[in-house]
């Protein structure tokens, strides 16, 4: 009798087909004689980027949005959270607060706010981030920069609670207020509990005052510090015992333009001096960097969560494609070296002495630096090799990480690798290159059909002078770019393989971290929080499992997976579609093809409309006329797919032809298969400025490239002929009779993943991953093993394949600990559906 195994609701709303398994159970079979290979105690740490409101608004513990009133770039006011015609008494006023620049605080934080007030008592207040959080009984610590020029107002007074004209508040007044900026300390304790707090200052005469500066800080602050960190976020960290924190990103470093890039020594000193820019992620959300994070608080953090630092710093490459000129390049490479001089240096050298006067006379760790996100091409290249040569000429031993670009195998990403070879066969750049930083956010089922990415020793050669993999940003994507139980397993199965491969892979981090109930700007994200709440996504404690339970050796290790024949497979189903990016476009002759049957499905010919497209997902502009559609915007995306009700849909051989040619616009065209619903596949021709050709598989808001990558630049004006030939899993596509791209997208994929190692006290760990929902008993053998206990503590994780944390549900899916009897040297485990498990077993 067979059993089916399957992935439910919305794992079969993506068309996957999982296989059939006969009865026969998986089996793992450890030979502790053989060969054991280490696994690097830095393997699994954290990424940490201000992105979803991360660190203002996060875990800096500062309550004030804007304090220092320096929010006024682009479209922003300088007074942005803040509001004012308000009096003490609970009437309006007309009292207004203003921007202003003249007579500043300092020459990085220049602007600063001149508070109008028509009568005593008329004020103005800040609700931080959607209001403030206040807990009665708690005392709050706050502080505020003030000067009255003309002496009209000598004293003010400044209230906490809820923002209601009846709640509760408690005061606190400050006088002696002077003709200078000075600054004045005060601490209130909450009269009541609220959630929709507010920070309010009011004058106590009529006048003008110059404000700048105005800070709150949180009761609950980590470690108790100043300058302080949300202590419910920083202690989740704690929980996690990263090996490394990677900072501060991720595209904050090169910044859209390189006036807002991430400069660290704007990040250090005094907080009221450090230089504001506007945050990379704010889109159309108002962010602004503060700072209150900066890097000493960051190497702080390092420091008392005992975690390796690792900095990344700018290459002068902007997001947008701003580069400095090459005589910079010793600026930047100058900079890396103050950086390690203001970690590591005497406090008697000049940028020790800096960290000194912070407070932290003790050199901090460092020994690893990241130079340059995400960067690529020729230029990067030589700028790598420009600034970690003068890194390795001073300090030979700090490792230094290189880009390979945004993904995992395009030509950016082969192109790094191939330098880093050629620079290893030379004794003079043998040392340049220790690590190569890869990026990967995919669908689930790479994560699924990838894990022997690593055991191929012949482009991950082991040795001595060969640079080891940081997978410094990584994530599985399911329908909704959900944090599901289900995505969580299916990095749980990819991170057995990059354990395996432990002695390669030196340091890996999932990514994002952190993101704040509406201010999200990408996911899925480790952890959710609010003002007041916090939770743990089950990604989150997937890699706290593989943090807490990590071995120092790998068990050379045998997995026989349930004995198969598979179910019938499915292929790549759906519908098709035409679009392009930030391009213009026309498309012509589109023919379906049934090749099963040899019956045109669809053909385009004489079209006189798009009625035959799908409304639902249409994006851009487009019109139609004899048989020619014409695309006119520079959408990104410009889409629109065949209507599923066309009977393309759920055919699995089928030959799309067509011809298109750009109009206008920086990129190329988007031809897509596979598509259902905003699930998709599309040939990206001529993406990345009209440099490359790949296939993306993911969704309308964001795919990620299966097979590899190729040049390409189309021309304007000239008509291109088009063939994508899909055969089940497996699809080709040719240009003008040349085939370009031809790939296999594997929709089955095995039940079970495990890992066995070692620690270095010769505990027993294996990990053992169940993607399926029905229990599987797992065969293991662990032969010529030194004597061990009969029983093995396991952590669990486990729960239904859509099972996600909330607010509201904190902990529906969390690890649990139990007792397993009955281990001996062969023994079968029953690995729960939907499940990690940890299972330790001491040495005798």
């Amino acid at each position: 009798m067979m059993k089916k195994k399957l992935v439910v609701t919305s794992i079969l709303a993506a068309g996957l087909s999982l296989p059939f398994f006969a009865q026969t159970s998986a089996s793992i079979t450890a030979d502790f004689s053989e060969t054991q290979t280490p696994v690097s105690k830095n393997l699994f740490g954290i990424f940490y980027e201000d992105i979803n409101y991360a660190a203002d608004g996060g875990l800096y513990g500062e309550m004030v949005q804007n304090r220092s009133f320096e929010f006024g770039s682009g479209n922003n006011s300088s007074t942005e959270g803040w509001k004012d015609h308000i009096n003490i008494s609970g009437e309006k006023s007309s009292s207004r607060l203003k921007a202003s620049k003249k007579g500043g605080l300092n020459a990085n934080n220049p602007t600063f706010a001149t508070f109008t007030a028509k009568a005593a008592g008329d004020g103005f207040y800040n609700k931080g981030y959607k209001g403030m959080y206040f807990e009665a009984g708690k005392t709050y610590p706050g502080s505020i920069w003030l000067r009255c020029p003309d002496g009209s107002i000598s004293s003010i007074t400044v209230t906490i609670g809820a923002d209601d004209t009846d709640a509760k508040t408690s005061s606190a007044k400050i006088t002696g207020i002077t003709t200078e900026w000075k600054k004045y300390e005060f601490s209130l304790k909450a009269a009541a509990n609220t959630y929709n707090g507010r920070l309010s200052v009011y004058a106590d005469q009529a006048g003008k005052i110059d404000v700048d500066f105005v800070s709150l800080f949180m009761a609950d602050i980590y470690k108790n510090e100043p300058n302080g960190l949300r202590k419910d976020l920083a202690e989740m960290l704690e929980a996690m015992h990263p090996a490394f924190i990677r900072f501060p990103g991720g595209c904050i470093v090169h910044g859209h333009f390189l006036n807002d890039r991430y400069q660290w020594k704007n990040t250090v000193g005094p907080v009221e001096e450090r230089k504001e820019t506007p945050n990379f992620w704010g889109g159309n959300i108002p962010y602004q960097q503060s700072y209150g994070i900066g890097f000493y608080e960051y190497f702080r953090l390092c420091e008392d969560l005992g975690a390796e630092p690792i900095p990344v710093l700018s290459v002068g490459m902007s997001h947008d494609g701003e580069k400095s000129p090459v005589s910079e390049y010793k600026w930047y490479a100058q900079d890396a070296l103050d950086l390690i001089e203001w970690a590591t240096g005497p406090e008697t050298s000049k940028w020790g002495k800096i960290r000194a006067e912070a407070g932290h006379p003790e050199p901090f760790k460092l020994n690893y630096i990241g130079i340059g996100n995400e960067d690529c091409g020729t230029d990067y290249l030589e700028r790598f090799k420009f600034i970690s040569s003068a890194i390795k000429k001073k300090y030979p031993n700090i490792k230094t990480i290189i880009s390979s670009g945004f993904t995992y195998n395009d030509i950016n990403f082969n192109n790094a690798w191939n330098q880093v070879r050629t620079w290893e066969k030379s004794k003079k750049t043998a040392n340049l290159t220790d690590l190569v930083d890869e990026h990967y956010y995919n669908p689930y089922t790479w994560f699924l059909t990838n894990g022997s990415r690593y055991d191929d020793q012949k482009f991950y050669p082991r040795g001595e002078n060969k640079a080891k993999v940081f997978i410094g940003e990584y994530a599985s994507w399911v329908d909704g770019r959900r944090n599901s139980l289900f995505a969580a397993l299916t990095e749980a199965a990819y991170m057995t393989g990059i354990e395996r491969n432990g002695d390669i892979i030196e340091i890996a981090s999932y990514a994002p971290l952190f993101a704040r109930d509406g201010f999200v700007q990408w996911q899925p994200d480790a952890i959710w929080f609010d003002n007041s709440q916090v939770y743990g996504t089950p990604n989150y404690y997937v890699q706290s499992m593989f943090m807490n339970h990590k071995s120092d050796w790998t068990i050379k290790t045998t997995l026989t997976q349930p004995v198969q024949p598979y179910a019938k497979k499915k292929g790549i189903e759906g519908t098709v579609g035409i679009g392009s990016w930030a391009t213009t476009a026309q498309f012509k002759d589109i023919k379906v093809t049934d090749t099963d049957t040899g019956k045109v499905i669809y053909s385009s010919s004489g079209a006189k409309d798009t009625n035959d497209f799908s409304v639902a997902t249409q994006r851009g502009e487009w019109e139609a006329g004899k048989g020619v559609f014409n695309q006119k915007s520079m959408a990104t995306p410009a889409f629109m797919a065949l209507d599923n009700e066309t009977d393309i849909d759920g055919m699995q051989n089928y030959t799309l032809e067509l011809q298109a040619q750009k109009t206008g616009g920086a990129e190329g065209f988007l031809i897509s298969f596979g598509v259902k619903g905003e699930n998709l596949y599309w040939w990206n021709m001529g993406g990345w400025g009209n440099t490359q050709s790949c296939v993306e598989k993911g969704t309308l808001s964001g795919r990620s490239i299966i097979g590899d990558s190729k040049p390409m630049n189309l021309t304007n004006g000239k008509w291109y002929k088009i063939k994508i030939e899909v055969k089940g899993e497996t699809y080709k596509c040719c240009l003008d009779g040349k085939l370009i791209h031809e790939f296999t997208d594997v929709q089955n994929f095995d039940p079970v993943y495990a890992h066995v190692g070692r620690t270095e006290n010769g505990k027993v760990i294996i990990k053992i991953v169940n993607v399926t929902n029905s229990q599987e008993d797992v065969k293991i053998s662990l032969k010529n093993a030194p004597a061990l206990s009969q029983t093995a503590k396991v952590t669990i994780i486990t729960g239904g394949a859509d099972d996600e944390n909330s607010f509201r549900v904190p902990k529906q899916v969390v690890p649990l600990e139990e007792t397993f009897s009955g281990v001996s040297s062969d023994f079968t485990y029953p690995a729960k559906p939907f499940s990690l498990s940890i299972l330790e077993i001491e040495g005798k």
